[in-house]
């Protein structure tokens, strides 16, 4: 009788702890520690591909591609754009999550495009970027942005004393 919510508890954790995982796994690689950001990979449990498994996918397979397996993450890639329908992911997060994989893919081929594969994925779609969640496009962000070191302040204005002639 108590095994059912046992069990649903169970995978609430384990969901929880996947999400948490895959979101330091995308911290890492942002600051392109990809070492850390596959050892932190490794502590997500096993999760059904709709909860947050495509998130963990998607984290393994763009280390995957920095790491120079091309090929594999590729194929990871467009079989993830292809089941982000099965997700309860909004549209446009959807598509973002696409792009963010075209972006990405584009990085790494020699010849500065995404394969024709995933472009076909891609090709026609169109999103609100306001509608797209803020936790996805803080963990999937389409451009790298650096830090800028603030600026010194102003001087300060001059006195009035050294204004007068």
């Amino acid at each position: 009788m108590f095994s059912g919510r046992q069990s649903a508890e169970k995978r609430r954790a384990n969901i929880e702890s996947a999400r948490e995982a895959a979101t330091s796994a995308l911290r890492l690689i942002v600051k392109d520690d990809l070492k850390s950001a596959r050892k932190a990979l490794s502590t997500a449990p096993k999760t059904h591909f709709a909860d947050v498994g495509w998130m963990v996918e998607m984290a393994s397979a763009v280390i995957d591609l920095k790491t120079g397996r091309q090929k594999h993450a590729l194929n990871k890639l467009i079989d993830i754009c292809a089941r982000l329908d099965e997700t309860s992911l909004s549209r446009d997060d959807k598509s973002y999550l696409r792009l963010y994989a075209l972006y990405r893919t584009a990085e790494a081929s020699k010849s500065g495009k995404a394969p024709l594969e995933l472009r076909a994925l891609v090709e026609d779609f169109r999103f609100d970027h306001t509608l797209v969640s803020p936790t996805v496009r803080r963990d999937f962000p389409l451009k790298k942005v650096e830090e800028n070191e603030t600026a010194p302040p102003p001087p300060p204005p001059p006195l009035k004393s050294q204004m007068d002639f």
